[in-house]
Protein backbone atom coordinates (compact mmCIF):
# COMPACT_ATOMS: atom_id res chain seq x y z
CA UNK A 1 0.00 0.00 0.00
CA UNK A 2 1.53 3.39 -0.76
CA UNK A 3 2.60 5.63 2.49
CA UNK A 4 0.88 8.99 1.92
CA UNK A 5 0.84 11.71 4.41
CA UNK A 6 -2.18 13.67 4.22
CA UNK A 7 -3.26 17.52 5.84
CA UNK A 8 -6.32 17.64 7.70
CA UNK A 9 -8.81 19.92 5.58
CA UNK A 10 -9.83 23.38 7.02
CA UNK A 11 -13.35 23.08 5.20
CA UNK A 12 -16.26 22.49 7.97
CA UNK A 13 -18.15 19.51 7.48
CA UNK A 14 -21.62 21.32 6.80
CA UNK A 15 -19.99 22.40 3.70
CA UNK A 16 -18.92 18.87 2.47
CA UNK A 17 -22.51 17.77 3.14
CA UNK A 18 -23.82 20.63 1.48
CA UNK A 19 -22.00 19.63 -2.08
CA UNK A 20 -23.26 16.28 -2.17
CA UNK A 21 -26.60 17.21 -2.88
CA UNK A 22 -27.51 18.86 -6.20
CA UNK A 23 -28.73 22.35 -6.89
CA UNK A 24 -27.74 25.87 -8.22
CA UNK A 25 -24.63 27.41 -6.90
CA UNK A 26 -23.98 30.83 -6.65
CA UNK A 27 -20.55 32.24 -5.29
CA UNK A 28 -18.61 35.63 -4.79
CA UNK A 29 -14.85 36.00 -4.04
CA UNK A 30 -13.83 39.29 -3.49
CA UNK A 31 -11.40 41.83 -1.76
CA UNK A 32 -12.97 43.23 1.27
CA UNK A 33 -10.08 45.59 2.46
CA UNK A 34 -11.21 48.52 4.05
CA UNK A 35 -7.90 50.49 3.20
CA UNK A 36 -8.93 52.42 0.19
CA UNK A 37 -9.65 56.05 -0.31
CA UNK A 38 -13.56 56.44 0.21
CA UNK A 39 -14.24 52.33 1.93
CA UNK A 40 -17.97 53.36 1.60
CA UNK A 41 -18.09 54.16 -2.04
CA UNK A 42 -15.78 51.57 -3.01
CA UNK A 43 -18.03 48.83 -1.31
CA UNK A 44 -21.05 50.03 -2.84
CA UNK A 45 -19.52 50.06 -6.46
CA UNK A 46 -18.44 46.52 -5.61
CA UNK A 47 -21.46 45.03 -4.47
CA UNK A 48 -23.20 46.83 -7.80
CA UNK A 49 -20.74 44.95 -9.89
CA UNK A 50 -20.95 42.20 -8.35
CA UNK A 51 -24.98 42.13 -8.70
CA UNK A 52 -24.59 42.78 -12.16
CA UNK A 53 -22.43 40.16 -12.90
CA UNK A 54 -24.34 37.71 -11.71
CA UNK A 55 -27.22 39.18 -13.51
CA UNK A 56 -25.90 38.75 -16.15
CA UNK A 57 -24.94 35.04 -15.72
CA UNK A 58 -29.13 34.52 -15.01
CA UNK A 59 -28.61 34.32 -11.16
CA UNK A 60 -31.79 34.64 -9.57
CA UNK A 61 -32.48 37.72 -8.22
CA UNK A 62 -32.80 36.12 -4.48
CA UNK A 63 -29.64 34.43 -4.72
CA UNK A 64 -27.85 37.51 -5.80
CA UNK A 65 -29.70 39.74 -2.97
CA UNK A 66 -28.26 37.04 -0.44
CA UNK A 67 -24.71 37.99 -1.59
CA UNK A 68 -25.23 41.67 -1.68
CA UNK A 69 -26.27 41.42 1.54
CA UNK A 70 -23.62 39.36 2.92
CA UNK A 71 -21.09 41.89 1.74
CA UNK A 72 -22.62 44.70 3.37
CA UNK A 73 -21.42 43.39 6.59
CA UNK A 74 -17.46 45.07 7.50
CA UNK A 75 -15.31 42.28 7.64
CA UNK A 76 -14.08 43.53 11.29
CA UNK A 77 -10.45 42.61 10.32
CA UNK A 78 -7.47 44.87 9.30
CA UNK A 79 -6.49 44.95 5.65
CA UNK A 80 -5.77 43.29 3.04
CA UNK A 81 -9.10 41.05 3.00
CA UNK A 82 -10.95 38.85 1.54
CA UNK A 83 -14.67 37.75 1.43
CA UNK A 84 -16.21 34.33 0.05
CA UNK A 85 -20.16 34.10 0.02
CA UNK A 86 -21.75 30.78 -1.35
CA UNK A 87 -25.40 30.18 -2.27
CA UNK A 88 -27.20 27.23 -2.57
CA UNK A 89 -30.52 27.31 -4.25
CA UNK A 90 -31.55 30.93 -2.85
CA UNK A 91 -30.06 29.79 0.36
CA UNK A 92 -26.60 30.73 2.43
CA UNK A 93 -24.63 27.87 2.80
CA UNK A 94 -21.36 30.21 3.59
CA UNK A 95 -20.23 33.49 4.62
CA UNK A 96 -16.23 33.50 5.22
CA UNK A 97 -14.02 36.85 5.63
CA UNK A 98 -10.52 35.66 4.36
CA UNK A 99 -7.34 37.44 5.75
CA UNK A 100 -5.19 37.92 3.68
CA UNK A 101 -4.38 39.27 -0.09
CA UNK A 102 -6.89 37.76 -2.82
CA UNK A 103 -5.44 34.45 -4.32
CA UNK A 104 -5.64 34.69 -7.94
CA UNK A 105 -8.37 36.80 -9.20
CA UNK A 106 -12.00 37.46 -7.95
CA UNK A 107 -14.42 34.77 -8.92
CA UNK A 108 -18.15 35.33 -9.14
CA UNK A 109 -20.48 32.77 -10.99
CA UNK A 110 -23.41 30.76 -10.42
CA UNK A 111 -24.02 26.94 -11.50
CA UNK A 112 -24.13 23.86 -11.08
CA UNK A 113 -20.35 23.54 -9.69
CA UNK A 114 -19.30 26.16 -7.33
CA UNK A 115 -15.63 27.81 -7.51
CA UNK A 116 -14.32 26.47 -4.09
CA UNK A 117 -10.41 27.23 -5.67
CA UNK A 118 -10.21 30.64 -3.47
CA UNK A 119 -11.56 29.03 0.22
CA UNK A 120 -8.89 26.48 -0.22
CA UNK A 121 -6.54 28.54 -1.81
CA UNK A 122 -6.96 30.47 1.54
CA UNK A 123 -7.05 27.53 3.78
CA UNK A 124 -5.07 24.87 2.16
CA UNK A 125 -5.55 22.71 5.48
CA UNK A 126 -5.71 23.01 9.26
CA UNK A 127 -3.40 24.87 10.44
CA UNK A 128 -3.72 26.07 13.84
CA UNK A 129 -1.03 28.72 15.13
CA UNK A 130 -0.26 30.75 18.59
CA UNK A 131 1.03 34.19 18.39
CA UNK A 132 2.62 34.67 22.05
CA UNK A 133 4.09 38.34 23.67
CA UNK A 134 5.86 38.68 26.56
CA UNK A 135 7.24 40.93 28.87
CA UNK A 136 8.85 41.05 32.17
CA UNK A 137 5.61 41.93 34.09
CA UNK A 138 3.65 39.04 32.25
CA UNK A 139 2.50 37.76 28.79
CA UNK A 140 -0.10 36.32 26.64
CA UNK A 141 -0.93 34.55 23.46
CA UNK A 142 -3.85 34.13 21.15
CA UNK A 143 -4.67 30.99 19.42
CA UNK A 144 -5.30 31.35 15.36
CA UNK A 145 -6.19 29.00 12.67
CA UNK A 146 -4.36 30.12 8.64
CA UNK A 147 -7.41 31.50 6.99
CA UNK A 148 -9.39 31.91 9.74
CA UNK A 149 -10.39 35.59 10.78
CA UNK A 150 -10.13 36.16 14.50
CA UNK A 151 -13.34 34.43 16.50
CA UNK A 152 -12.49 36.62 19.69
CA UNK A 153 -13.53 33.66 21.72
CA UNK A 154 -12.37 34.43 25.38
CA UNK A 155 -10.72 30.75 24.90
CA UNK A 156 -8.59 32.25 22.09
CA UNK A 157 -6.46 34.65 24.42
CA UNK A 158 -4.77 34.05 27.40
CA UNK A 159 -3.26 36.74 30.09
CA UNK A 160 -0.57 36.21 32.30
CA UNK A 161 0.14 38.53 34.86
CA UNK A 162 3.25 38.16 37.00
CA UNK A 163 3.99 39.79 40.61
CA UNK A 164 5.07 43.75 39.68
CA UNK A 165 5.93 45.16 43.21
CA UNK A 166 9.83 45.02 42.87
CA UNK A 167 9.93 45.46 38.91
CA UNK A 168 10.03 49.62 38.25
CA UNK A 169 11.85 50.10 41.23
CA UNK A 170 14.95 52.19 40.36
CA UNK A 171 18.01 51.06 42.46
CA UNK A 172 21.02 53.00 42.96
CA UNK A 173 24.64 52.38 44.76
CA UNK A 174 26.94 49.44 45.16
CA UNK A 175 27.27 46.62 47.42
CA UNK A 176 25.19 43.67 48.00
CA UNK A 177 21.30 44.99 47.49
CA UNK A 178 22.11 45.56 43.90
CA UNK A 179 22.65 42.13 42.88
CA UNK A 180 20.31 40.97 45.52
CA UNK A 181 17.32 42.93 43.43
CA UNK A 182 18.86 41.65 40.51
CA UNK A 183 18.63 38.11 41.57
CA UNK A 184 14.66 38.93 42.96
CA UNK A 185 13.55 40.17 39.83
CA UNK A 186 14.90 37.30 37.82
CA UNK A 187 13.54 34.99 40.15
CA UNK A 188 10.28 36.81 39.28
CA UNK A 189 10.38 36.94 35.70
CA UNK A 190 11.77 33.35 35.49
CA UNK A 191 8.31 32.14 37.99
CA UNK A 192 6.19 34.81 35.29
CA UNK A 193 7.71 32.97 32.61
CA UNK A 194 7.21 29.66 34.24
CA UNK A 195 3.00 30.49 34.72
CA UNK A 196 3.13 31.25 31.17
CA UNK A 197 4.76 28.26 29.62
CA UNK A 198 2.04 26.19 31.77
CA UNK A 199 -0.83 27.93 30.33
CA UNK A 200 1.05 27.53 26.31
CA UNK A 201 1.37 23.69 26.90
CA UNK A 202 -1.94 23.08 28.10
CA UNK A 203 -2.71 24.81 24.87
CA UNK A 204 -0.60 23.09 22.61
CA UNK A 205 -2.35 19.86 24.15
CA UNK A 206 -5.83 21.20 23.28
CA UNK A 207 -5.34 22.70 19.92
CA UNK A 208 -1.92 20.88 18.09
CA UNK A 209 -0.50 24.23 16.65
CA UNK A 210 1.97 23.94 13.79
CA UNK A 211 3.44 26.56 14.91
CA UNK A 212 4.24 29.18 17.71
CA UNK A 213 5.64 32.99 16.86
CA UNK A 214 6.85 34.65 19.95
CA UNK A 215 7.91 38.24 20.74
CA UNK A 216 8.31 40.80 23.22
CA UNK A 217 11.44 41.27 25.60
CA UNK A 218 14.28 39.64 25.10
CA UNK A 219 15.16 38.11 28.32
CA UNK A 220 11.35 37.64 28.68
CA UNK A 221 11.47 35.23 25.71
CA UNK A 222 14.83 33.78 26.68
CA UNK A 223 13.26 32.39 29.63
CA UNK A 224 10.11 31.17 28.43
CA UNK A 225 12.01 29.48 25.69
CA UNK A 226 13.81 28.05 28.84
CA UNK A 227 10.78 26.42 30.30
CA UNK A 228 8.86 25.35 27.07
CA UNK A 229 9.17 21.47 26.99
CA UNK A 230 11.48 20.07 23.70
CA UNK A 231 8.47 19.44 21.59
CA UNK A 232 6.76 22.78 22.15
CA UNK A 233 10.54 24.47 21.85
CA UNK A 234 10.48 23.22 17.84
CA UNK A 235 7.19 25.25 17.19
CA UNK A 236 8.45 28.49 18.19
CA UNK A 237 10.14 31.17 15.96
CA UNK A 238 11.07 34.41 17.74
CA UNK A 239 10.90 37.48 15.91
CA UNK A 240 13.17 40.74 18.13
CA UNK A 241 10.33 42.90 18.74
CA UNK A 242 7.62 44.16 21.38
CA UNK A 243 4.16 44.39 19.32
CA UNK A 244 3.32 46.59 22.28
CA UNK A 245 5.87 49.63 21.74
CA UNK A 246 4.51 50.85 18.38
CA UNK A 247 2.61 50.45 15.47
CA UNK A 248 6.04 49.97 13.33
CA UNK A 249 7.03 46.91 16.17
CA UNK A 250 3.16 45.92 15.59
CA UNK A 251 3.36 45.90 11.60
CA UNK A 252 6.62 43.85 11.95
CA UNK A 253 5.25 41.12 14.14
CA UNK A 254 2.50 40.80 11.34
CA UNK A 255 4.90 40.21 8.52
CA UNK A 256 6.80 37.92 10.59
CA UNK A 257 3.71 35.76 11.26
CA UNK A 258 3.14 35.99 7.69
CA UNK A 259 6.42 34.48 6.49
CA UNK A 260 6.65 31.71 9.03
CA UNK A 261 3.42 30.45 7.53
CA UNK A 262 4.43 30.66 4.15
CA UNK A 263 7.28 28.67 5.04
CA UNK A 264 5.31 25.80 6.62
CA UNK A 265 2.76 26.14 3.55
CA UNK A 266 6.10 26.21 1.20
CA UNK A 267 7.24 23.30 3.01
CA UNK A 268 4.34 21.02 2.48
CA UNK A 269 4.91 21.70 -1.06
CA UNK A 270 7.90 20.88 -1.28
CA UNK A 271 7.23 17.29 0.80
CA UNK A 272 4.53 16.49 -1.96
CA UNK A 273 6.75 17.59 -4.91
CA UNK A 274 9.32 15.63 -3.51
CA UNK A 275 6.83 12.55 -2.79
CA UNK A 276 6.04 12.95 -6.61
CA UNK A 277 9.59 12.46 -7.71
CA UNK A 278 10.60 9.74 -5.97
CA UNK A 279 7.65 7.46 -6.95
CA UNK A 280 7.77 8.44 -10.45
CA UNK A 281 11.83 7.79 -10.26
CA UNK A 282 10.65 4.42 -8.92
CA UNK A 283 8.21 3.73 -10.93
CA UNK A 284 5.92 2.14 -8.41
CA UNK A 285 2.64 3.31 -9.27
CA UNK A 286 2.19 5.26 -6.22
CA UNK A 287 1.50 8.30 -8.26
CA UNK A 288 -0.08 8.85 -11.30
CA UNK A 289 0.30 12.69 -13.65
CA UNK A 290 -2.10 14.15 -16.19
CA UNK A 291 -5.67 15.05 -15.90
CA UNK A 292 -6.77 11.43 -17.38
CA UNK A 293 -5.20 9.41 -14.92
CA UNK A 294 -6.04 11.94 -11.94
CA UNK A 295 -9.71 11.62 -12.83
CA UNK A 296 -9.86 8.01 -12.44
CA UNK A 297 -7.64 7.90 -9.28
CA UNK A 298 -10.40 10.43 -7.76
CA UNK A 299 -13.36 8.18 -9.09
CA UNK A 300 -12.05 5.44 -7.25
CA UNK A 301 -11.22 7.80 -4.16
CA UNK A 302 -7.91 6.68 -4.95
CA UNK A 303 -5.87 9.93 -4.33
CA UNK A 304 -4.72 10.75 -0.87
CA UNK A 305 -3.11 14.28 -2.40
CA UNK A 306 -3.76 15.99 -5.35
CA UNK A 307 -1.91 18.61 -7.20
CA UNK A 308 -3.19 21.20 -9.65
CA UNK A 309 -1.70 24.10 -11.46
CA UNK A 310 -4.76 26.43 -11.94
CA UNK A 311 -3.23 28.48 -14.77
CA UNK A 312 -2.07 25.39 -16.85
CA UNK A 313 -5.53 24.11 -16.49
CA UNK A 314 -6.15 26.65 -19.48
CA UNK A 315 -10.29 26.71 -20.53
CA UNK A 316 -10.39 22.53 -20.17
CA UNK A 317 -13.74 21.22 -18.83
CA UNK A 318 -14.98 17.99 -17.33
CA UNK A 319 -18.10 16.59 -16.24
CA UNK A 320 -19.50 16.91 -12.79
CA UNK A 321 -21.32 14.27 -11.90
CA UNK A 322 -24.18 14.19 -8.71
CA UNK A 323 -23.15 11.61 -7.22
CA UNK A 324 -20.13 9.49 -7.02
CA UNK A 325 -17.85 9.01 -8.69
CA UNK A 326 -18.41 12.82 -8.75
CA UNK A 327 -16.12 13.52 -11.79
CA UNK A 328 -15.50 12.56 -15.57
CA UNK A 329 -13.86 13.33 -18.41
CA UNK A 330 -17.03 12.10 -20.92
CA UNK A 331 -20.37 11.36 -19.81
CA UNK A 332 -20.04 7.30 -20.47
CA UNK A 333 -17.93 7.36 -17.43
CA UNK A 334 -20.35 8.59 -15.65
CA UNK A 335 -20.89 5.04 -13.69
CA UNK A 336 -24.76 5.82 -13.43
CA UNK A 337 -24.70 8.60 -11.57
CA UNK A 338 -26.44 11.78 -13.47
CA UNK A 339 -24.06 14.50 -15.64
CA UNK A 340 -24.46 18.04 -13.80
CA UNK A 341 -23.21 19.50 -16.86
CA UNK A 342 -19.63 20.31 -18.63
CA UNK A 343 -17.87 23.07 -15.94
CA UNK A 344 -14.49 24.41 -15.61
CA UNK A 345 -11.70 21.33 -14.89
CA UNK A 346 -10.23 23.43 -12.02
CA UNK A 347 -13.83 23.55 -10.01
CA UNK A 348 -15.20 20.07 -11.27
CA UNK A 349 -11.38 18.76 -9.99
CA UNK A 350 -11.56 20.72 -6.60
CA UNK A 351 -15.01 19.63 -5.89
CA UNK A 352 -14.19 15.87 -6.64
CA UNK A 353 -11.02 16.71 -4.19
CA UNK A 354 -13.40 17.61 -1.18
CA UNK A 355 -16.14 14.82 -1.96
CA UNK A 356 -13.31 12.10 -1.90
CA UNK A 357 -10.96 13.55 1.53
CA UNK A 358 -8.43 14.09 -0.50
CA UNK A 359 -5.94 16.99 0.47
CA UNK A 360 -5.54 19.61 -2.68
CA UNK A 361 -1.64 21.18 -3.16
CA UNK A 362 -1.46 24.20 -5.36
CA UNK A 363 2.10 23.93 -7.48
CA UNK A 364 3.66 25.18 -10.42
CA UNK A 365 3.22 22.27 -12.72
CA UNK A 366 6.59 22.95 -14.08
CA UNK A 367 7.97 22.67 -11.01
CA UNK A 368 7.29 18.90 -10.70
CA UNK A 369 8.53 15.92 -12.60
CA UNK A 370 5.78 14.98 -15.09
CA UNK A 371 5.17 18.89 -15.90
CA UNK A 372 1.25 18.29 -15.69
CA UNK A 373 -1.46 20.34 -14.30
CA UNK A 374 -2.36 17.91 -12.14
CA UNK A 375 -0.93 14.74 -10.32
CA UNK A 376 -1.60 12.74 -7.36
CA UNK A 377 -0.15 10.78 -4.64
CA UNK A 378 -2.59 7.46 -4.21
CA UNK A 379 -3.70 5.52 -0.83
CA UNK A 380 -2.86 2.43 -2.66
CA UNK A 381 -0.96 1.53 -6.19
CA UNK A 382 -2.06 1.43 -9.41
CA UNK A 383 -2.38 -2.15 -10.46
CA UNK A 384 -0.13 -3.34 -12.98
CA UNK A 385 -1.39 -2.69 -16.85
CA UNK A 386 -3.47 -5.48 -18.71
CA UNK A 387 -2.07 -7.13 -21.53
CA UNK A 388 -3.72 -6.44 -24.83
Amino acid sequence: MAQTTRETSALQPEIVQALQTPGTWTWAYVDASGNREDPRRIAALQRRTVSDALAGQGCSERAAQIIEEELVEQPGVPAPVARYVLVRDDELVLSEVLPGHLHGQESIGTGAVPDLLPLLAHRPFDLPFLVVTVGREGGGFRSYRLGHAPTGAAEDEQRVQGRTDTLHKAKSGAGWKQPHWHQHAEEIWKQTAGEVEAAIEETVRATAPRLIVLAGDIRARELLRGELSTSTRALVTEVAVDPRADDASEKALVQHVDLALARVLASRRHDVQDLLRTHEGRGDNESVSGIGAVVSALQQAQAAVVTLDAGALGDRTLYALDAAPWVATAPEQAAGASVLGQVPAVCALVRAVVLTDAELVLVNAASLPSGAPASALLRWPVGPAVPA
